[in-house]
């Protein structure tokens, strides 16, 4: 095992031992002197958490921490948690934070299963090694890269993503990695029954073919490469910028144009603005991050 898979799995370790689930009932959750408390005692929630508990009351989140003042909080939280009455739920825990309030029915693929699925890559004998690693309760990234001799500056890649508080399932993508700026495009595996499993449900985890992954890497790859002779007329850039900002949002549209005209020529080819939007997508939250390198993909083909 290479040096740094190594230390991904004391990473993994680490993080799992920090973790605890409790089981009680929804009302043990309170609110008081501008703060959560569990069974009486302060704790920290992330925001996630707070969104789950809150809908367990059917109140905003927004409304809850913006029009509220936290005397109305309290008053207003405890009276409809108490409806809950007889209400389980699965509290999740690192340390003394909250950061998933779920079913008890919730199945758990917890980042901790990533030791097996990496000790199968690391088996395949492709040379498998951690580019990025972000273990998160709400979103995990997982980025694998052959190690083998580089030709140009373009890899194939193998992305496992996660949730750990109900934001998604465990998924392997498929991809492309650049080496010199660490940007990554993510790509769903053709079968994607095979490679996604939902929390919930009895199904085992047996991983795709990984040879197959790779070889839909290869495939995009040969995309991204047509399309560095792909140039955009104005008139095509400001309809596909049009579509981002719908896709994607305002705020990350703007930030595709400045990393666009600052480090890719302004998007001049469609391999400019495949760059452009996953080199941007870096200076989001990894849930974000993920979201705009699915997008990428499908822009070669726009």
């Amino acid at each position: 095992m290479n040096d740094q898979l190594e230390k991904l799995f004391g990473m993994i370790r680490n993080y799992d031992a920090a973790k605890r689930d409790v089981a009680a009932e929804a009302a043990a959750l309170e609110y008081g002197d501008n703060a959560f408390r569990f069974h009486g005692a302060p704790i920290r929630m992330t925001p996630t958490a707070t969104r789950q508990a809150l809908g367990l009351c059917g109140i905003p989140a927004d409304f809850f921490t913006d029009r509220l003042t936290p005397a109305e909080r309290s008053v207003i939280f405890n009276r409809l948690i108490l409806d809950q009455d007889g209400t389980e739920r699965l509290f999740r825990f690192h340390n003394d934070l909250l950061y998933g309030v779920v079913s008890p029915r919730y199945k758990k693929l917890d980042n901790v299963i990533l030791l097996d699925v990496l000790q199968s890559a690391q088996d395949s004998g492709l040379g498998l090694r951690p580019v990025i690693a972000t273990l998160h309760p709400d979103h995990t990234k997982v980025r694998l890269v052959p190690d083998i001799p580089r030709v140009g500056e373009l890899a194939p890649m193998i992305e496992f993503t996660n949730s750990e508080n109900g934001n998604g399932s465990l998924q392997v993508w498929a991809g492309v990695y650049r080496w010199v700026c660490a940007n990554g495009m993510m790509v769903p595996v053709s079968d994607i029954t095979r490679a996604r499993w939902m929390h919930l449900g009895n199904r085992d985890i047996q991983l795709p073919d990984l040879y197959t992954v790779l070889n839909r890497s290869l495939e995009f790859i040969g995309k991204m490469d047509r399309a560095r002779g792909q140039y955009l007329s104005a008139t095509r850039k400001e309809r596909l910028l049009t579509r981002i900002s719908r896709d994607l949002g305002q705020k990350a549209a703007d930030r595709i144009v400045r990393t666009a005209n600052r480090d890719y020529h302004g998007g001049r080819t469609r391999f400019d603005l495949v760059n452009a939007v996953t080199r941007a997508a870096q200076s989001f939250n990894p849930a974000q991050q993920s979201d705009m390198e699915r997008y990428a993909a499908t822009l070669l083909a726009a």
